[in-house]
């Protein structure tokens, strides 16, 4: 793996990328010696990516639009970011989302192997905290112990992932981080004079006996249309642990699609439609993160569509003038009948969602600014049954969000970057038409960064950023029976409509060392180390009071259990990550850790995970087109745990992988191995109550034409 394949580094051409993230700053024009300058002294996460053809071939830092809302050079950005692209995403074959995000250092995966459980935790900041986007549109699907949202893997171009709080532009939820997916483009797969292809192709796990097959028809119509139609399937068995022992109901079938187009009659106003649907049924435990048994399995079918349009202006002669509209629509339902007693769950959230924002490009010379400022309205409506009775548990009703938000890219000379903005929102929750209560408040969220190049090799970075999180209709106003404690004797849920919304400021800085040709010509290294300290307030936690006397809100035995404001909390931590990358070799290392305590009790924060060390070493063969690496994830064990929560043991897990992409005449051809988890190792990760998954030997074969 070069340094051109770790996570902050795309594949796809600057231009391409500009093109496809809407109107285009000074910085995603400036020359390709200008963008490598810090090529490597960034966020990485260690996954695997394609041999090059050419030993002397130089990638260039990719263009992000997640961090800044804008096409902005990953290595300008102040904050921590990650990139994954695609050459990554296709050489790690994941079969689910968690499996690709594991890898990027102080992101963990819990709630074990089964994908419709597993929850992301950033920087110690746990899953309902992290906000999440398919192509911009917000993912806000929450429900129990289940996963936030669904996706293919192998219908995803590209992985972005913000650590730290975000909210000055992407508002509520983004406590913990930004997770934002881009889906392929018909120019992601066509190649260089191509008009029309297609692609097909099959694969094959063998920890959960998964077969997978797909096929794409993609093509491009005078320079102005492109068009792109994708169908995935997937279908597994039970999948097999540490111990040998297999995980009973975990396997699936999984059918996803994907139909895309771009089109633009002048160059300079683009337009973007695309439908992207996720069915998955399964036979599983209703708490995917537990093992099944005969009280609690279900028939699960879980649906997911979203529908996503966008508009966007890149005219270079108007600078002051370009525009950019998001309309989205974001369906989840989950539905399940109860094996044993035939007893039925529906749970439904739909998302509608506007982005409406203009970007301007002032000044030139020494002091350049891009200034974007913008509109957001988006509204939750929730639904959930249970044999036809709306359900109190899961309590209808709808949340809706109204934001304005400014940002200034200002480039000082040609060494200092800042960046503020500020962003207000107001947001008002309802539990249905039937009823008056409500929750309104509103949030200011502001930021500002810097980013200081002092040589071509040494850089500092230094950000202050705050984000809130709007109570949830569930944590708003649910109600009903939380468990039964015997005959006559019910723990009831009590609603509270005046929970506060949490709120978090993350400072951090930063330094990147980068060099070219310091051991040899044509190689790379990299050194990145960041600092940062996270302080959330009015964390929203559940108390559950037992009492066998009756309480305000339970007139019989049992008591009650009710959402508060009740904790404030630190989280501090560090994250170094070192790279090599020769024409012929290549290697990685990177460390991170996260301390976290309750404020107002001084325990520790049960959402930390344990330390972390990821390293990696391969060898490339331009001339075969071959390469193959190693890659060792060395967890520490987790005995700094509050009082109840289940300590964990340390564990190493080795993965190897190899990527084929040969010349002609095979040109088109590509052939994916690995081994994931090579010992076997039998472990269980923190914060999950299953084992992961024992070996995998893996590999996908697939053919563009």
């Amino acid at each position: 793996m070069s340094c051109s394949s770790l996570p902050h580094f795309a594949t796809a051409p600057v231009a391409q990328s500009l093109a496809k993230a809407g109107p285009r700053s000074r910085w995603g024009q400036v020359s390709p010696l200008a963008l490598a300058l810090t090529l490597c002294g960034l966020p990485l996460t260690l996954v695997a990516a394609p041999a090059l053809a050419n030993p002397d071939e130089v990638r260039l830092s990719p263009v992000i639009i997640t961090a800044t809302k804008t096409s902005q050079p990953l290595d300008q950005v102040p904050e921590s970011v990650s990139i994954i692209d695609r050459d990554q995403i296709e050489a790690r074959q994941p079969q689910t989302l968690g499996r690709l995000l594991e890898d990027v250092p102080n992101v963990s995966v819990g709630g074990g192997p089964r994908g419709i459980g597993q929850r992301v935790t950033i920087r110690g900041v746990s899953d309902s905290r992290i906000l999440f986007l398919l192509d911009g549109a917000r993912q806000n699907f929450s429900a129990g112990h289940s996963a936030r949202f669904f996706v293919e893997p192998d219908l995803l171009r590209q992985v972005e992932v913000i650590r730290g709080p975000a909210s000055a532009l992407w508002g509520s939820g983004a406590i913990g981080g930004v997770i934002a997916l881009e889906t392929v483009d018909a120019s992601d797969l066509l190649a260089p004079g191509q008009t029309l292809g297609g692609r097909v192709r099959t694969g094959y796990q063998d920890a959960n006996d998964q077969w997978m097959g797909g096929l794409s028809a993609y093509g491009r119509v005078n320079d102005q249309l492109e068009l792109l139609v994708d169908l995935n399937r997937r279908e597994a068995s039970d999948i097999r642990l540490g111990d040998g022992e297999d995980l009973r109901h975990s396997g699936f079938e999984r059918t996803s699609g994907l139909a895309k187009g771009t089109w633009s009659g002048d160059d300079i106003n683009w337009f973007s439609a695309s439908y992207l649907g996720f069915d998955e049924e399964g036979e599983v435990p209703s708490n995917a993160q537990i093992e099944a048994t005969p009280e609690t399995l279900v028939d699960r079918t879980t649906r997911q569509d979203t529908l996503n349009f966008r508009y966007w202006r890149d005219d270079p002669d108007t600078p002051s003038f370009n525009p950019a509209l998001r309309l989205y629509r974001t369906q989840t339902r989950i539905d399940e009948a109860r094996k044993q007693d035939a007893r039925r769950d529906d749970t439904e959230l739909t998302t509608i969602g506007l982005d409406l924002r203009n970007t301007m490009r002032l000044g030139g010379g020494a002091f350049d600014q891009l200034i974007s400022y913008g509109l957001e309205y988006y509204k939750d409506t929730a639904a959930a049954e249970r044999n036809g009775i709306p359900r109190p548990s899961a309590p209808d009703g709808s949340q809706q969000i109204i934001s304005a938000y400014l940002q200034n890219e200002i480039l000082i000379g040609e060494r200092l970057t800042l960046i503020p903005g500020i962003r207000f929102d107001q947001y008002t929750g309802k539990l249905d038409q039937a009823s008056n209560e409500t929750n309104e408040d509103s949030a200011w969220s502001a930021k500002i960064g810097a980013h200081l190049r002092v040589t071509d090799w040494l850089s500092f970075q230094a950000s202050y950023n705050e984000a809130f999180r709007a109570p949830s209709l569930s944590e708003l106003f649910v109600s009903g029976v939380h468990f039964s404690c015997g005959p006559g004797c019910q723990n009831r849920f009590v609603p509270n409509p005046d929970l506060k919304p949490e709120k978090a400021r993350n400072q951090e800085i930063g330094l990147r060392l980068s060099q070219r040709d310091l051991l040899t010509d044509g190689d790379r290294a990299g050194l990145r180390a960041a600092l940062f300290r996270n302080d959330v307030e009015d964390f929203i936690d559940r108390a559950v009071i037992f009492t066998p006397r009756p309480m305000p809100g339970n007139p019989g035995p049992g008591g009650v259990t009710t959402q508060e404001n009740v904790t404030d909390a630190r989280l501090e931590g560090v994250e170094i990550e070192a790279i090599y990358d020769a024409p012929r070799w290549f290697a990685g290392l990177a460390y991170a850790q996260t301390r976290g305590d309750n404020d107002t009790t001084g325990d520790p924060l049960a959402s930390v995970q344990p330390d972390e060390w990821i390293a990696r070493l391969g060898l490339r063969f331009p001339a075969q087109s071959l390469e193959t690496g190693a890659q060792g994830r060395f967890i520490a064990a987790q005995n700094r745990v509050p009082e109840g929560v289940e300590p964990a043991s340390s564990h190493q897990l080795y993965d190897l992988w190899l990527t084929w992409r040969p010349d002609r005449p095979l040109a088109g051809l590509s052939l994916d191995v690995g081994i994931d988890n090579l010992l076997d190792e039998d472990y269980t990760p923190y914060g999950s109550v299953l084992q992961g998954p024992g070996r995998n030997l893996k590999a996908t074969l697939s053919y563009r034409f």
